[in-house]
């Protein structure tokens, strides 16, 4: 990714990028950190910005000019295929298999990093927001923001998608959205341990029709 690069060569402060791009300066600093990778319409309108390609932007090319004729491409990318580790909770924790299930095939190529599973959710503790059969994305990593969802394994191996809301007391949140279902409280010790760990956090969700 060459967002700050290129920024940096522009001469342009990151809230003057935010501005043209009607973002927040903490998404843009999350996406020049690879902390998470931009939408395709940012995409898109950060690279005719820039006058540089997407490939050149996302770092897959190292010619930066698009055609003359051409001023707004999307490159087409063949489909990226996920891996689907079964099921995660969205209510009592449940097992997540080790080896993969199935694969979804996904034609938006921002996924296609190596870092990013699917797992379907079961449960209706996310809910409204993700209702139980949903697929979600998660990009594979072992911390998290404050207030992100995450996919989250307690006790060792039984894993639930829950918010991740750090107290002031040391200990930590996993806040389900359902009022009514259940949330967990767990304390820094039990992280060292790894009783409880962070797998990923959730990048979004999708259904999947039979």
């Amino acid at each position: 990714m060459r967002i700050k690069q290129l920024r940096k060569e522009k001469g342009i402060k990151q809230i003057e990028l935010c501005k043209v791009l009607g973002i927040s300066q903490g998404n843009l600093s999350n996406w020049e950190n690879g902390v998470y990778e931009p939408d395709k319409n940012s995409l898109v309108k950060m690279a005719e910005f820039f006058g540089v390609s997407v490939d050149y932007l996302l770092g897959r090319s190292v010619t930066s000019s698009l055609p003359s004729n051409v001023t707004n491409i999307y490159p087409l990318e063949a489909p990226i295929r996920l891996p689907m580790y079964g099921e995660i909770a969205a209510g009592q924790p449940i097992n997540t298999n080790q080896s993969p299930t199935d694969e979804w095939v996904f034609e938006d190529p921002v996924y296609g990093d190596g870092n990013h599973f699917v797992l379907k959710v079961s449960g209706n503790s996310m809910e409204p927001d993700i209702p139980s059969g949903s697929l979600a994305i998660i990009r594979h990593q072992d911390f998290a923001e404050k207030g992100q969802i995450v996919a989250v394994v307690i006790d060792g191996e039984n894993a639930t998608l829950k918010r991740y809301i750090p107290q002031d007391n040391g200990t930590i949140l996993f806040q389900a959205n359902n009022p009514n279902a259940q949330s967990y409280v767990v304390t820094k010790e039990q992280c060292e341990l790894g009783e409880v760990r962070i797998i990923g956090i959730l990048r979004e969700t999708k259904r999947r029709y039979y």
